[in-house]
């Protein structure tokens, strides 16, 4: 009975073992299963002998198999090298890299509609470079909308180079939806403006000349207010919300990134109606035009500007400004990384200090490390100040959502101070994490030395030194940054600390990988 008991016992582990050996590579499979058999078999008879063969101990045996997968496993993936990476690559410049841009892409890529791809999505527009937008220059003074619109299609009769025209004026308004109130910009447009700009909403219809009488409730609407106030309802044609106090009625919705002399216009509706009064110093005109594909762009703004500030109908001192919606597009984003720049900037000057700690204790004698470490600094910068500009447009955007407040005026107050806030910090932390990484392969530094107490830094070296695992270098950090004994400084090692340090070579077999460490001098004389 014992005897068959054993045989049972045996097949059943040696069955669990032939499972498991087929995860060991094929050229250590052999030598593994005998190792693993032999155990097994010495263990079965010792408990038979003993007399200790029982269900509680064929349990032990039989969990102490199934840990063959796990040994197995090691086997296949190395396991030195695979806690050897994870131990390390956490602590590389790429997994640094890696990890900024995989929460960029997280939020980037969690609402395609967002604020940021708005502003630097470009505009939907037919042939832009040609398509011309006429203004009012900033020290001008106020020019009412249908002086401008009247002097506009005037001359587009007079100037056969024009072949379309259109007219428009933006003035800040509230719209309040079934997601409450907003603060916005509107604008009153002439019905050939979609047809100018080669623009079809995306829902519903556009303006048309002859209803324009009996349409002066009707609006049509951006994408953004359409996604705020509406949820992306595609029944939305019929319905009505408040503008300015006044109800109206939705007739269509434009298609993304549609933008108005580079302004995000939420609300348009018809000029002409009565319906809105005006507003001196508080609505700002523009007209556009289109100019052949063939005309030289740059010489018919010369001619076009030429002829509408000699008009006599213009009032005087009044002064117009001409731009093709291409310039006008590339001037707003310029606008946009120019403040970037300028705040990166003043946040560098406001911390000099650290900044100047990263130019002393940097690569000294060394191009290519100096240009490894500078490089990796700005890139990793530069990416954290683009994942703080994303984080604070969604968070302000999502903020002004939830709460039905302005979201015009939030992002240009509520999305700088956020800015200003998480530039600080995001760039506080880059220097931080800077100054602690290695001078020569930019991995964080991991040993620790701390030199004497706190008493001794009058007479002798003191402080905490971190080394480079890798043994390039020692940055020392002294304990009192205006001590005269010592300074902050990095220090390269020569070949001769290499055989306290050792040195790491890879060697790559199949699909294994296998860190060896290099000998010592003192292992060497030991195996002597």
């Amino acid at each position: 009975m014992g005897e068959r008991r054993l045989k049972k016992l045996l097949w059943c582990c040696n069955h669990v073992l032939r499972l498991a050996s087929w995860i060991v590579p094929r050229r250590q499979r052999v030598e593994w299963l005998r190792e693993w058999e032999g155990e097994v078999w010495h263990w079965c008879h010792f408990l038979v002998e003993s007399g200790r063969l029982s269900k509680r101990t064929e349990q032990e045996l039989l969990r102490h198999c199934w840990g063959a997968f796990a040994d197995a496993t090691w086997h296949r993936f190395n396991r030195v090298a695979f806690l050897s990476f994870i131990h390390e690559w956490p602590r590389t410049p790429r997994f640094c890299i890696f990890a900024i841009l995989a929460v960029l892409v997280v939020f980037l890529a969690g609402d395609p509609a967002s604020i940021f791809s708005e502003l630097i999505a470009p505009p939907p527009y037919t042939d832009a470079e040609h398509l011309i937008t006429v203004f009012v220059v900033g020290r001008s003074p106020w020019l009412a909308p249908e002086l401008l619109r009247d002097r506009i299609f005037q001359l587009s009769k007079e100037i056969p180079l024009i072949t379309g025209v259109a007219a428009y004026a933006w003035r800040p308004s509230l719209v309040r939806g079934p997601s409450g109130t907003e603060s916005i910009l509107s604008a009153r447009i002439t019905p050939g403006l979609f047809g100018l700009l080669g623009v079809r909403p995306s829902l519903g219809r556009g303006f048309q000349e002859s209803e324009l009488p009996t349409c002066g409730n009707c609006i049509v609407l951006s994408d953004a207010i359409w996604r705020s106030q509406f949820h992306s309802d595609r029944h939305v044609v019929g319905q009505s919300l408040f503008l300015d106090g006044r109800r109206v009625e939705i007739i269509g919705v434009l298609p993304p990134h549609c933008r108005l002399a580079a302004r995000e216009v939420g609300v348009l509706t018809p000029f002409g109606t009565g319906s809105r009064p005006l507003l001196p110093m508080y609505e700002w005109p523009g007209a556009l035009l289109r100019i052949p594909a063939g005309v030289d762009p740059i010489e018919a703004k010369k001619v076009l500007e030429t002829s509408m500030n000699r008009a006599s109908s213009m009032p005087l001192n009044t002064r117009l400004g001409i731009l093709s919606v291409k310039e006008l597009e590339y001037e707003f984003l310029e606008s946009c990384l120019t403040w970037f720049a300028l705040a990166f900037l003043i946040l560098l000057i406001l911390m000099w200090r650290p900044v100047a700690r990263l130019a002393i204790t940097g690569p000294r004698g060394n191009v290519r490390d100096g240009f490894h470490w500078w490089m990796f600094f700005a890139l990793k910068s530069a990416l954290l100040l683009m994942v703080i500009l994303v984080i604070c447009l969604d968070l302000v955007h999502l903020a002004g959502l939830g709460s039905g407040g302005s979201t015009q005026s939030v992002m240009s107050a509520g999305a700088m101070w956020l800015f200003w806030i998480g530039t600080t910090m995001a760039l506080a932390w880059s220097i931080r994490d800077h100054l602690g990484r290695c001078r020569s392969c930019l991995k964080r530094l991991g040993t620790q030395v701390n030199l004497r107490s706190a008493g001794d830094f009058f007479l002798e070296r003191s402080g905490t030194e971190l080394v480079c695992d890798g043994g390039h270098g020692i940055l020392h950090i002294p304990l009192m940054q205006p001590s005269c004994v010592d300074s902050e400084r990095w220090t390269y090692l020569d070949d001769s600390w290499s055989a306290l340090f050792g040195e790491r070579e890879e060697v790559f077999s199949g699909s294994q990988l296998t860190f060896l460490p290099r000998r010592t001098n003192w292992e060497e004389d030991d195996d002597d």
